[in-house]
């Protein structure tokens, strides 16, 4: 997510201070489905698995879209699980959402793109597409993801920029890595990756040791988790992604969260740096309708409520507060920060 200027900055702490959206979200998430074609070691959406009749329509998806392209100017993004296992539903979602002038973004892990699928999603006016690459190495991404997940990434990629160039498209490619204890020494050679197939930049999001946000977890044991003995490690990379945002760009992290990125990872249970603005600059609609944000309902359904209102609606004031009570180690991308102000 973009860096706040001023002008937000003083917005997001007005609404955040009388919890009342003096501001419209920057993003809407689509969870299209949580039906996913891995198992990604360092993920638990696919458990999540609610009955695929359950999961909502073709219409409507086109209709809350329709009520955000009316509401303002909203980015929207479509993930999962793996959103292209409904894939003919997600390139009627981004055709519709162009036609409402939206900023559309998508996030997959590449496997079930082909070229003519690559071919389909650029010609569907896609504006952003995010590939899940989590080692710059064979061993190390299939091990943090799955086997053949990094063959895939890679074809994928390849597919997307040759379809980039046959159509002229002005679609930006981007790659999205997990930061974890596995593949701290490989986290520059990503950004390598990036600059060599020019691709748009690449957002580096910190391990969340529990995707439900319900859960407890031991960090000693969880081997994802940066142990404290590659603290120091991670600081001096850190430092080197800062001033190569500086420098070259093509790196979408928030300079505020590579600054944060060691202390998180080294505070753990005790890191509670900034302002987490969730419940005022995002929604996340989950595949069954309701819109939630990491497990605080309660919750409205889009099947039953028009998004906006929803926005405004006193569930959502609730939802706010408990956001506001959360005290879970946090470092989302998806969810601007202001450090401490008061």
């Amino acid at each position: 997510m973009e860096e706040l200027n001023k002008k937000e900055t003083l917005s997001y702490n007005i609404s955040y201070f009388l919890n009342f959206p003096f501001v419209i979200p920057r993003f809407i998430n689509f969870g299209l489905t949580h039906r996913c074609n891995l198992r990604c070691n360092i993920c638990e959406t696919y458990e999540e698995n609610p009955k695929v009749e359950d999961e909502l329509t073709i219409e409507e998806l086109k209709k809350t879209i329709s009520e955000i392209g009316n509401w303002g100017d909203i980015n929207i993004s479509f993930a999962g699980g793996e959103p292209l296992i409904r894939k003919e539903d997600l390139l009627e979602c981004i055709k519709h959402a162009k036609k409402k002038k939206l900023t559309t973004h998508v996030t997959t892990n590449g496997l079930l793109l082909t070229k003519r699928i690559a071919k389909e999603i650029v010609n569907s006016g896609l504006d952003y597409l995010q590939i899940s690459l989590d080692g710059s190495t064979k061993e190390t991404n299939d091990y943090i993801r799955d086997k053949g997940s990094f063959d895939g990434a890679m074809k994928a990629i390849d597919y997307i920029l040759e379809a980039k160039n046959n159509n002229d498209s002005n679609l930006r490619l981007s790659i999205t890595t997990v930061v974890t204890d596995v593949n701290l020494d490989e986290l520059l050679d990503i950004y390598v990756i990036v600059k060599e197939k020019d691709l748009h930049e690449v957002a580096y999001n910190p391990y969340n040791i529990d995707t439900s946000y319900m859960k407890s977890k031991d960090y000693d044991e969880d081997e994802f988790w940066v142990q404290d003995k590659n603290i120091k490690k991670l600081r001096k990379i850190c430092e080197e992604l800062i001033e190569l945002k500086k420098k070259e760009g093509k790196i979408g992290t928030p300079f505020l969260t590579l600054k944060l990125m060691p202390e998180y990872f080294k505070k753990k249970q005790r890191f509670n740096s900034g302002i987490c603005l969730a419940g005022f600059s995002y929604m996340y609609i989950k595949p069954n309708g309701y819109v939630d944000i990491c497990g605080k309902g309660p919750s409205l359904n889009v099947r039953d409520h028009n998004i906006k209102e929803i926005w405004y609606s006193l569930t959502f004031a609730k939802t706010r507060l408990l956001i506001r009570k959360c005290r879970r180690p946090c470092l989302m991308l998806c969810f601007p920060r202001i450090e401490n102000w008061w």
